[in-house]
């Protein structure tokens, strides 16, 4: 079994979802076998017989499942919408014009998350997979101080440094440079999670990688941010904190959408823009890019 699953594919075993330092226990239900799980989320996957977890996913009650009927849409982002059926929070997802294949309700601290798969317009496959699990993992890391950040993390000789970006902005072309110079290793190429530490913040790769197919179940202390813009010649330029703070809130995952999870988020993006330089890093798609950020590691 890749990771650290064991051999065997034992039912009596807790199953675990491992993801920059928390422990997100997972229903049987809403946990099929390690093998039925894309091979990116393997690392992350372990069967568990600690009871100390920071969450737990559970299959929902049937006489609780929330309908559409009842739904009042409170914000929306495409595939998944949050609101509230009569006086309860909910996240339903959907497939284009299809019915809901499943929705979740949290509790406060989201140390608690029932799950509803529709039995019909369900998908085939583990149901808490993209964007179920980056959505509702987010409440959980942002109660326990931790944000989830669009970027490619970069691990070498036991630091990091941090590439935000949107969708576009090079973060994949950058990922393959790297990795074509041959020094140190990709923690994700797409979502990073920064987490508070004793030696400041940490970045800490997970599951839902991009293009480059790059994640890592691994962290280090992070030593920069680097936002990145293609030009003829590598360059690293220092930004201010205002500036820095101005282009981190393009890329973090900050939930507007619920003053208590906001505001705990924005007390990690201050504590990292007052901890962690930040520079622009004008760069061409070559592997020489590598020497100009060696010194940030160093």
């Amino acid at each position: 079994m890749p990771g650290n699953a064991p051999a065997g594919d034992s039912r009596s075993e807790r199953c675990i979802l491992d993801i920059a330092g928390l422990a997100i226990e997972l229903d049987q239900p809403l946990c099929p076998v390690f093998s039925a799980w894309p091979e990116v989320y393997h690392s992350f996957l372990r069967r568990g017989s600690d009871p100390q977890v920071d969450a737990r996913f559970l299959q929902g009650a049937d006489a609780l499942r929330p309908t559409e009927s009842r739904f009042t849409v409170t914000y929306a982002a495409g595939a998944w919408q949050a609101g509230r059926v009569a006086n309860r929070e909910v996240f339903r997802f959907s497939a284009g014009d299809l019915p809901a294949y499943l929705w979740a309700e949290p509790n406060a601290d989201y140390s608690r998350v029932e799950v509803w798969p529709d039995p019909v317009h369900g998908r085939p496959m583990p149901p808490l997979l993209h964007p179920v699990d980056r959505v509702l993992c987010m409440g959980v890391l942002v109660h326990r101080r931790r944000l989830m950040v669009h970027a490619c993390g970069w691990l070498h000789n036991g630091r990091t440094l941090l590439f935000p970006g949107v969708s576009g902005a090079g973060k994949t072309t950058i990922c393959n440079q790297i990795m074509a110079a041959g020094q140190g290793a990709i923690l994700s190429d797409d979502r990073v999670v920064l987490r508070e530490s004793a030696d400041g913040l940490a970045a800490c790769g997970t599951p839902w990688p991009g293009d480059a197919k790059q994640a890592r179940n691994e962290s280090a202390p992070l030593r920069a941010i680097c936002f990145i813009e293609k030009a003829a010649e590598n360059r690293l330029t220092p930004i201010t904190p205002m500036e820095a703070l101005r282009r981190i809130f393009e890329t973090a995952s900050v939930p507007w959408f619920k003053p208590d999870m906001r505001d705990t988020a924005l007390l990690v993006v201050e504590r990292l823009i007052q901890t962690t330089p930040a520079y622009r890093l004008d760069w061409r798609p070559d592997p020489g890019v590598v020497d100009c950020l060696l010194p940030l590691l160093q």
